[in-house]
């Protein structure tokens, strides 16, 4: 900067520390100190903070307990007697009341006609797939040979469906007594054997009897497995 700018700029410097110096001593447009007081704005009223109210504890609210189901009273159970089963009875294991004995194996029942006596009678077995008739008669005025044609013929009278036909013949012993005894199948209308069995007559000389054994059934092998098992355990007189 040269000379004559800051000599300039000095003189402006001092005429405006002088303007300002006779404003404040009262020259220029004469206004009052309380003029501009009075010309200020009055100042704004600050509100008074409102008090808050202090918040109102909330009561805690008290559990209420749930209310109790009731229960039903539990029924006592009434004691229900045991059922004692009823013991079956086992069948006999022998025929032993009518003046002879007969050994009976297990599996075997017997059916005792109604009027049985020592002289005269006659029972039925189920004998473990086989059926079987035992009779007895007094011993006056028959054979065995009649005996045998008699069951035979009978047996024939009461299956008039099938046919019987004899297949052999031959004699056996019971103890010391001698017996006959015949084999017959059975044959239905087609010609078909459906079955057969075997008649044996003896005599009991110490008891005055005459005894007629038939033993049926459709297996062959069967049938005579349980004729001899029979014969095997009769005795004429149980020897005590």
């Amino acid at each position: 900067m040269n000379l004559s700018k800051k000599i300039t700029a000095v003189a402006v410097f001092v005429a405006v520390v002088g303007l300002f110096a006779l404003t404040a001593c009262g020259g220029g447009s004469g206004a009052t100190v309380e003029d501009a007081a009075s010309s200020s704005p009055a100042p704004t009223a600050v509100p008074e903070p409102t008090a808050v109210p202090e918040p109102t504890a909330v009561p805690e609210a008290t559990p209420v307990p749930p209310k109790a189901t009731p229960v039903p009273p539990t029924a006592i159970p009434t004691a229900v007697p045991t059922a004692v089963p009823t013991a079956t009875p086992e069948p006999p294991r022998a025929l032993d009341a009518f003046g002879f004995y007969l050994g009976l194996d297990r599996g075997a029942y017997v059916t005792n006609l109604p009027g049985n006596t020592d002289a005269q009678g006659m029972v039925q077995l189920e004998y473990s797939g086989v059926n079987v008739i035992l009779s007895w008669v007094p011993i006056n005025g028959v054979t065995n040979e009649g005996l045998v044609s008699g069951m035979f013929e009978m047996l024939q009278d009461s299956q008039p469906d099938l046919t019987l036909d004899t297949v052999s013949e031959s004699t056996f012993n019971v103890g010391l007594e001698s017996g006959l005894v015949i084999g017959f199948k059975s044959v239905d209308g087609s010609g078909d054997v459906v079955g057969g069995g075997l008649i044996g007559a003896w005599d009991c000389v110490g008891s005055e009897s005459s005894f007629t054994i038939t033993v049926t059934g459709q297996d062959a092998s069967v049938v005579q497995l349980r004729f001899n098992r029979l014969i095997n355990n009769f005795e004429c007189a149980r020897d005590e």
